[in-house]
């Protein structure tokens, strides 16, 4: 009886210390499930990615040889989403930290202990910031598009230097600013400018500015601003326009320089920001 009992302690002790391994000859944890059957002696990130392990922490790694949190997925693998269903348990029966599926609503859910509460996620919203450093020029009485610009920040990549078009990543509220600034020349009596912000997706001017001039043909160095805030709807597009007639008949530059020392830098700009 004693030898019997021996043997048996024996048997536990060997069990408890071993590591086990299905379908694996090389076990990284206390329990290793290779569901490939696919591991080598030094498996690759890419043999692992199909893995259970437990380690003698009591950590799971779903495809991950060393998890650090208790459970852990974050594998080479492409398969890394976590499927999550609903339940009927009010929040108090499954406890605060519970999570679940709200198929009505199609949101993830967290109890507090007392309710669910509807987990937000806020997208990155839409900041523009644009400016003029290469020589661009404004024809006579004709809307023109003002392409070329030199992005120094773009947060939703929503913005096209190239053109001047913006495109709203969703539906929402958004500001427009542009400052213009044209090299110094004669200005006709009775002339304006225009700033202006164009959607091409409907076609229709969303909002003007006008400045005009009344004294008659005098040297000065014209400049304004136009500011708007309107909704948009997702994807819809729009970009900055000026129309002048203050040369009488011709185009006009604006006073543009990519040299930031230069005194005539910086004159030429475009803001837009998501609400």
């Amino acid at each position: 009886m004693k030898k019997n009992l021996l043997s048996l302690a024996l048997v536990i002790s060997c069990f408890v210390s071993a590591q086990i391994g299905i379908n694996t000859s090389y076990p990284l944890g206390n329990l290793h499930i290779d569901g490939a059957k696919d591991n080598a002696a030094s498996a690759t990130p890419a043999q692992i990615s199909n893995d259970l392990i437990i380690t003698n922490t009591g950590f799971i790694g779903a495809g991950v040889s060393n998890p650090i949190v208790k459970l852990d997925m974050r594998s080479a693998g492409l398969q890394n989403a976590v499927g999550l269903g609903s339940t009927t348990m009010t929040a108090n029966a499954a406890g605060a930290g519970a999570v679940r599926y709200e198929p009505t609503q199609a949101k993830i859910q967290v109890s507090d202990g007392n309710v669910w509460e509807t987990t937000l996620i806020l997208p990155t919203k839409a900041v523009v910031v644009a400016r003029m450093t290469s020589p661009f020029s404004v024809a006579y009485n004709s809307d023109v598009n003002i392409t070329g610009w030199d992005e120094v920040r773009d947060l939703s990549n929503s913005f096209d230097p190239s053109t001047g078009i913006f495109t709203a990543p969703r539906a929402g509220v958004y500001t427009f600013l542009m400052t213009y600034n044209f090299v110094s020349g004669s200005v006709a009596n009775s002339s304006e400018v225009t700033s202006q912000f164009y959607s091409p997706t409907t076609g229709a001017i969303l909002a003007r500015s006008y400045k005009t001039f009344a004294r008659a043909n005098e040297d000065a160095q014209v400049g304004g601003s136009a500011a708007i805030t309107v909704s948009l709807n997702a994807n819809q597009t729009v970009r900055p326009q000026l129309n002048q007639n203050i040369t009488g008949s011709a185009a006009r530059a604006l006073r543009v320089n990519a040299d930031w020392s230069n005194p005539d830098a910086g004159f030429n700009n475009l803001t837009i920001i998501e609400h």
